[in-house]
């Protein structure tokens, strides 16, 4: 009888530390995605011209480091994935993840002209909204008091936001591109043959590849109407009863 106790106890003990760390995490990228939200308005609103807008001049430097600080935390949550700390499937998690972490790292920190594109402030804008409304609503839900206003905005605010974000990935992919197009320019950033790998790779090639990913955009969208249906429909249900 003592032994089941102290495993029930053990078990309640882990459960609340779980919790407790999820809540932390969740509640600072909440805070952390703000800021970034903040700051990008506070940098747009200060522009004088369209052409600024266009350019997103000093938009970059504004946000880099706490875009890069959230965006590649967000590699934590395939990790609560695969230890069962949440109810997710760690490649799906992983899937989601990449191409924004790509995006920072692997264009807009690789390639500093992209950087000056519309398609930073599109891209930034919709993941900033997505993110406060989602680690809000999951923080929320830890503390057993979510809003169904906030079930709402999570389920709904993705018809705007998610065509919003891809098209600012592609236009910010787009951007590098044409930076690098130029062979001159291109063979800085790729490694070329022959070398003692006998390996190549040519950056501006595999951009192309990572623009035909993005046809799977309307299969994922329609997959996120089901879930709104499904997820709204049930929340619905709940209140009436």
């Amino acid at each position: 009888m003592d032994s089941r106790k102290k495993s029930t106890t053990l078990k309640e003990s882990s459960s609340s530390l779980t919790t407790f760390y999820l809540l932390i995490y969740n509640s600072i990228l909440t805070v952390g995605w703000t800021f970034i939200l903040y700051e990008t308005i506070k940098q747009v609103v200060s522009y004088k011209s369209v052409g600024d807008l266009w350019k997103c001049r000093g938009l970059w430097k504004s946000i880099e480091a706490p875009l890069k600080i959230c965006q590649t935390a967000a590699f934590l949550e395939v990790i609560h994935a695969m230890l069962g700390l949440v109810r997710s499937n760690p490649m799906i998690v992983f899937i989601q993840i990449i191409s924004r972490v790509f995006l920072v790292w692997g264009v807009a920190n690789y390639i500093p002209q992209a950087q000056y594109s519309l398609g930073i402030f599109l891209a930034v804008t919709a993941w900033s909204i997505t993110e406060i409304i989602r680690y809000g609503y999951y923080a929320l839900n830890l503390c057993k008091a979510s809003p169904q206003l906030l079930t709402w905005c999570r389920y709904s605010f993705f018809i705007v936001l998610y065509p919003m974000g891809v098209t600012g990935e592609i236009l910010t992919i787009i951007k590098a591109m044409q930076t690098i197009y130029p062979e001159a320019i291109r063979n800085r950033y790729s490694i070329l043959l022959p070398n003692k790998l006998n390996f190549g790779f040519d950056y501006f090639y595999f951009l192309i590849v990572v623009l035909l990913a993005y046809t799977y955009f309307p299969t994922l969208y329609k997959h996120m109407f089901k879930q709104r249906a499904k997820t709204l429909n049930t929340s619905t249900s709940k209140k009436v009863q």
